[in-house]
């Protein structure tokens, strides 16, 4: 079963494309704000928590598959966080990541639930049920989160080694 088309469905869609183009800056290796990490963080959880709040019959096999998400991408992300060359410059609170595109591919992976359950609703017939698509949305948001926070962690607790030059 699934709710028609209604600004839940756009308001998902917008948050995942507005988590996709903060986390460009990182993915690019541009000096950023330590603040700026949990901006995409905080994007990818709020539309993985609108994508659980649609699904209609929850079961407790439904919740399980969602926590087990959830909890498996924030695995992953925790260690390609803390295994992550990272820049610090403490006296600007600045972090600089070298390239990379693994946030971004997961930022895509939220786009795409959330243009499934867009879909899913415009056509009244589910492409994927409800469960599916918002287990792998806290899957893809498991990993950006805890991704930012390792990240975080280790920016706070580094020694300013380098001052990074802001372009």
């Amino acid at each position: 079963m699934i709710a028609p088309l209604s600004l839940s469905n756009v308001l998902t869609v917008m948050i995942a494309v507005a988590c996709l183009t903060t986390l460009a800056p990182q993915s690019r290796g541009d000096a950023i704000r330590l603040w700026r990490l949990a901006v995409p963080a905080s994007l990818a959880a709020a539309q993985a928590l609108i994508l659980l709040a649609a699904v209609f019959d929850a079961t407790f096999v439904h919740d399980a598959e969602w926590l087990i998400g959830g909890a498996v991408g924030s695995l992953i992300g925790r260690a390609r966080g803390w295994a992550m060359p990272v820049a610090v410059d403490q006296t600007r609170s600045l972090v600089r990541l070298h390239r990379n595109f693994d946030a971004q591919l997961a930022a895509v992976g939220l786009v795409a639930c959330a243009f499934i359950d867009f879909t899913g609703a415009a056509l009244e017939d589910a492409v994927l049920p409800c469960e599916h698509t918002a287990a792998l949305a806290a899957l893809f948001a498991g990993y950006i989160v805890c991704r930012s926070l390792a990240i975080g962690l280790r920016a706070t607790r580094a020694p300013n080694l380098e001052s990074i030059e802001v372009q």
